[in-house]
């Protein structure tokens, strides 16, 4: 008689095979287990989220005749909404004879732990229907919904009820409805409920932070100052939250100060407060600080070791970039898709493509498990490294390709001096209707440019507007700025900018500068130069093509003077880089170096 019912209610095989086995031997047939004990069984199978087990004690409450009770109803509604199982819970949920409110409280928080926040209000609405008053869990629970979907309305109609019902100084409530206002971006209404409440625990504080975070970066360090100053002790999601927003803000001064706090505290042995911290040091361009944080801590995951190698190849580190994914190998944490996207930057920053073809052989042990931005990244590898053919195979391989997968085709085959090929991959992107963007149309008249093609880059330059609905901006400008420019069309050059519809920018006339240096047009690269620094007098760009376009025609007094004018605007030309690999390993020299590090 079990084995049938189990059939019937339960058709899979592996639920079968529990039911079964609770018959044969778990609880004998001719013992009906207490309310309590059975209660208890489904607890532990909450806690262990053993569907498999729960299902087959439902079994058993079947045959033993209990499923009439109330109190085992809710406790099998339960089991069935932590363990996931939601279809399940909604029928028996329909089958109940009787129902009370933590049968409607718990099949609401289920639908809400499961992502299911349109479900669960329609359910809390069908309760309010039916005349079922909600308690204070219920509540709860109908306001993490609201945080969870779109319907912002519903939590205010349900803070209304809270204070019908008396329970505005209860905390978890409003700690919820702190969440629904700040994940919709009502910081300023939700301060003011933070201060009319009395019973604030860290929850509540916390629930603020990850406000400020979301939308308004620029109250966080108040805010935390404010917590001090009020004896509140943080906790680890307060630290994470804390230095993730600092790092936003590139705020070096202040994420030193909230160190401190944290070793004052103790919660840096946690992973998300470790990982906010290195991140912290790493947006400030602090490489010193964020190496020492990450070997400082005692566990360290995969996102640890991603952002400590991104942080090396922002800070302009790329070999050691590459080291940490190595030494990440070594110690057995495997990279994800970003980390290898940071070691294939890392590469194209290099130009090593021994080093970039390790990167891709991983890339195909990760199979299926990548996404178009890995790709991407290979392709602009191989074409940092001269290897076309390499990135002509990885983009033909690709089942789907972005903007960006034909932009970084566009641009490599440009860099590498094969304009022509970077045309005709814009062409055939056009024929195969993918989207065009601003950053295309960069790189089209920047491989024009190279070529030499005129006539070409004026056809696509007039076409931005007309066809494809794209404003040049200042890029675009540059870039048939250089186009006739290297054509020696300087005053040509000079016409497009002065018609601008806008004001030029720096980039248009550095240039219009370095073309006049190239031809050898004096006049006009004097009123280039001015325009330039005009603009900004500190950009030693400009300085250093007005040098050269001076030393180029043997004007030594005007070379003298103009390094003089620098000085005394205390202008400094940046120092070149360059990287070369040696036996395996990379090398870095600055301009004028003499050892390499």
């Amino acid at each position: 008689m079990l084995r049938s019912i189990a059939h019937r209610i339960f058709p899979t095989p592996c639920v079968r095979r529990n039911v079964q086995m609770v018959h044969a031997s778990k609880i004998p047939e001719n013992m009906a287990m207490e309310e309590a004990k059975y209660s208890n069984l489904l607890q532990r199978c909450v806690q262990t989220f053993s569907l498999d087990h729960g299902q087959a004690i439902h079994a058993k409450f079947i045959k033993e005749s209990l499923i009439s009770s109330t109190f085992l109803h809710n406790h099998l509604l339960n089991m069935y909404c932590k363990c996931g199982d939601l279809v399940r819970a909604a029928q028996l949920f329909e089958e109940m004879p009787d129902r009370n409110v933590v049968s409607w409280s718990a099949l609401i928080a289920g639908f809400v732990q499961h992502n299911h926040p349109k479900e669960a209000l329609s359910i809390f609405q069908q309760m309010q229907r039916e005349g079922a008053r909600p308690n204070e869990f219920t509540l709860v629970s109908a306001l993490n919904a609201c945080s969870l979907s779109e319907r912002l309305v519903d939590a205010y109609q349900i803070y209304v009820q809270v204070m019908k019902f008396g329970f505005e100084s209860n905390v978890f409530l409003t700690n919820a409805f702190l969440a629904a206002m700040t994940r919709h971006g009502k910081l300023g209404e939700a301060e003011e409920l933070f201060e009319k409440c009395r019973g604030k625990d860290i929850i509540s504080w916390n629930t603020m932070f990850a406000g400020y975070l979301q939308f308004s970066y620029s109250g966080i360090w108040s805010f935390w100052c404010r917590m001090n100053s009020e004896g509140v002790k943080p906790d680890h999601f307060t630290f994470a939250t804390v230095l993730t927003g600092l790092a936003a803000l590139s705020s070096l001064k202040n994420g030193l100060q909230a160190h401190a706090q944290l070793v004052k505290y103790g919660h840096g042995d946690e992973i998300c407060v470790g990982n906010a911290l290195v991140d912290m040091y790493l947006k400030n361009r602090s490489l010193i600080g964020g190496t020492k944080a990450f070997e400082e801590m005692p566990c360290r995951d995969v996102l640890s070791w991603t952002q400590m190698a991104a942080g090396c190849l922002q800070c302009g580190q790329p070999a050691k970039a590459l080291r940490v994914v190595e030494q990440m190998k070594l110690v057995g944490v495997k990279p994800n898709k970003f980390t290898l996207s940071t070691a294939l930057n890392a590469c194209s920053s290099l130009a090593s493509l021994d080093e970039g073809k390790k990167a891709h052989g991983f890339r195909i042990k990760l199979g299926s498990d990548v996404d178009a931005c890995v790709d991407n990244a290979l392709i602009d590898m191989y074409a940092k490294c001269g290897c076309m053919d390499g990135a002509s195979q990885v983009f033909h391989s690709m089942r789907d390709r972005s903007v960006v997968s034909w932009t970084t085709m566009i641009m490599g085959f440009a860099q590498n001096g094969l304009a022509r090929d970077a045309i005709r991959i814009f062409e055939s992107m056009k024929s195969e209707n993918a989207e065009l963007n601003q950053i295309t149309f960069i790189c089209v008249l920047y491989a024009c440019s190279q070529g030499g093609f005129i006539e070409e880059g004026w056809r696509y330059f007039s076409s931005m507007t007309r066809d494809h609905g794209i404003t040049p901006g200042e890029d675009h400008y540059a870039c048939m700025v250089d186009l006739l420019g290297r054509a020696g069309k300087t005053a040509e050059a000079e016409a497009l900018i002065l018609n601008m519809p806008f004001k030029p920018g720096v980039l248009v006339w550095q240039t219009l500068l370095g073309a006049c240096r190239i031809h050898g047009d004096m006049e006009i690269g004097r009123r280039a130069a001015e325009q330039a620094l005009a603009l900004d007098k500190q950009d030693p760009s400009t300085y250093v093509l007005l040098s050269n376009m001076y030393a180029d025609s043997s004007n030594w007094a005007d070379v003298t003077s103009l390094r003089e004018l620098m000085e005394s605007r205390e202008v400094k030309k940046m120092p070149g880089c360059s990287w070369i690999e040696v036996t395996g390993d990379s090398h870095s020299f600055l301009s004028q170096q003499q050892g390499s590090r």
